[in-house]
């Protein structure tokens, strides 16, 4: 469109050839290419898009031009195929709004410059904040704070895992090899290599769907199981001070292939972090790989790899142990004092086999010496089943008051067992029977005395709390490696160096470390681990009364 310039200065005239700018934007399949007139090969390859994507409000601008120049040139029935739509799948985004749900605009100026929050928290953490808040067709609440969580909650726990493996795969001198046959592989790394396989199913399936907000819920998952229980229950196959075993190798190559094909998972979503793991891991290992993560085949399903039974199991341990943790929480039970016992309440002899193969976990992550199982916890806790309002409400309606007080006056624990048994309950008002399930119901549990107790996802776990002697003293044990690990960071000692200690303590405290002094010098490093009464220079520390003094030195 032109515009002439007519009598006085500022006065301008539209010249007759106009036509709405949106035009421009509903040929741009055809004028990029110079079509029909020429290059019609190249525009049939790439007509219509497998997607376009943009702000809600081109629903009257850009997707309706593109819809109405595409009908005019080809008809309702297209190009003889029956499909007018220039555009297979259309993903339509919200507003870009701020914490109150207020427009980003240049007059409020309520936003932060998006390179200074770049520059600040990097480009990464600013597009996985974006991917992680945003659902297609609704507004999206964006601010600093999204993106520092977005780098703490998960870049960080992605990079904490990849510097774990580079820090003990130097200090071992590891590097890519023979593989170990999965079968040969420890439970733990079958299970993370089925969980890498599931996860890489779920993404490719949200893609394929251009469903990208809930492809990124499946990585976050995913990399909380890495970093949360395969790293966590691996460490000490990781340690450089044991001898070169089968396990220790098998662990390496677990963990060297899941950090592969995750920098290729999220690639598409935090490409800077994918790149710098990808050209660690693969590029300089193996120069003939792909010179970037972004030309690598993005990662497939592996059948071999899946495996739904041992994932179901290792799900149950870790709801066994989140439960167990909340126990000690709630109670505020040291988690470095062992307790004597975890009771599981299980509702069948597969629950309890699932959770038995992982039993040396649980008790390691309780902290406890024995794992019991029972079908009878009336006999540890009592249950007082309530009513989910929110969820009974609409469909019970003015019955709601009846049926919180049929729950009331029944048999909780009999309830309970009614419910893990069938799933659900069924209650007689008096407007007839009502069958509740698990969701429209809230569980309580009180401990009956010498126990503390707290579920998780329906599993409930009741700890021992009586402390005899020996758990003290063993509890005190643990205290003492613990300032002893702290010194050690506080030197500045390496993972791998040695040391010498010398200590002294009072009364039961120095019981506590000579019944212990084996186990604390090898989880310390400690070449000698000697008592010096009277010692007076080093580290001091007090806990229960008595008083501790440590001389750490290089060895």
């Amino acid at each position: 469109m032109t515009w002439t310039k007519e009598g006085e200065p500022g006065v301008y005239r539209r010249g007759p050839e106009g036509i709405d700018c949106w035009f421009d934007s509903g040929c741009m399949p055809f004028a990029q290419w110079g079509y029909p007139h020429q290059n019609a090969e190249a525009f049939e390859g790439c007509f219509p898009a497998d997607f376009i994507i943009e702000g809600v409000d081109q629903t009257r601008g850009w997707f309706y031009s593109l819809l109405t120049i595409s009908t005019l040139l080809f008809g309702e029935e297209g190009r003889g195929c029956g499909f007018p739509h220039p555009y297979r799948n259309c993903v339509v985004t919200g507003l870009l709004t701020d914490q109150k749900g207020v427009k980003f605009g240049k007059r409020l100026k309520n936003y932060t410059d998006p390179l200074e929050l770049m520059e600040r928290t990097g480009a990464d953490a600013v597009r996985w904040a974006l991917y992680a808040n945003t659902v297609p067709g609704q507004n999206t609440r964006f601010f600093e704070g999204a993106a520092n969580d977005a780098a703490r909650e998960f870049l960080l726990k992605i990079w904490n895992v990849y510097s774990f493996f580079v820090s003990y795969a130097n200090i071992d001198a590891w590097g890519p090899q023979a593989t170990p046959p999965l079968g040969e592989r420890a439970d733990l790394d079958r299970w993370i290599l089925a969980e890498l396989d599931e996860t890489t199913r779920r993404i490719r399936a949200e893609l394929d769907a251009y469903k990208s907000h809930q492809a990124v819920k499946h990585l976050s998952a995913f990399v909380d199981s890495l970093s949360n229980w395969y790293v966590r229950r691996s460490r000490a196959r990781f340690w450089a001070g044991g001898e070169a075993t089968g396990d220790k190798a098998a662990a390496f190559a677990t963990l060297h292939e899941v950090l592969v094909d995750l920098s290729k998972l999220i690639a598409p979503f935090v490409p800077f972090v994918a790149e710098a793991m990808y050209q660690n891991l693969v590029r300089r290992q193996d120069p003939d790989a792909p010179a970037s993560v972004h030309l690598a085949a993005y990662p497939e399903a592996d059948d071999v790899r899946a495996d739904a039974s041992l994932r179901e199991a290792v799900a149950l341990t870790r709801a066994v142990v989140t439960a167990g943790s909340r126990v000690r929480n709630e109670h505020q039970l040291k988690v470095r004092q062992p307790l004597g016992e975890a009771i599981v309440v299980v509702a069948g002899e597969d629950e309890r086999a699932g959770i038995e193969r992982f039993a040396a976990d649980v008790r390691e992550e309780l902290n406890v010496e024995e794992l019991a199982f029972t079908d009878e916890p009336a006999k540890f806790v009592n249950f007082q089943l309530l009513p989910n309002f929110r969820v009974l409400g609409p469909k019970l309606g003015k019955q709601v008051p009846a049926c919180k007080k049929a729950l009331a006056e029944a048999d909780g624990s009999a309830l309970h067992a009614e419910m893990s048994e069938q799933g659900s309950i069924t209650l007689t008002l008096p407007d007839g029977d009502v069958e509740l399930t698990r969701d429209e119901v809230q569980v309580r549990l009180a401990a009956k005395e010498g126990f503390a107790a707290a579920s998780e996802q329906g599993h409930v776990v009741v700890l021992d709390t009586t402390l005899t002697d020996a758990l003290r003293r063993k509890g005190w044990a643990r205290e003492v490696t613990s300032r002893i690990q702290k010194t050690r960071k506080e030197l500045g000692l390496a993972l791998d160096d040695r040391i010498t200690l010398r200590w002294d303590a009072d009364g039961a405290l120095a019981d506590a470390v000579s019944e212990h002094a084996e186990r604390i010098a090898n989880d310390v490093l400690a070449t000698s681990f000697e008592r010096a009464e009277g010692l007076e220079d080093g580290a001091a520390g007090e806990g229960d009364g008595a008083s501790l003094r440590l001389l750490v030195a290089r060895a």
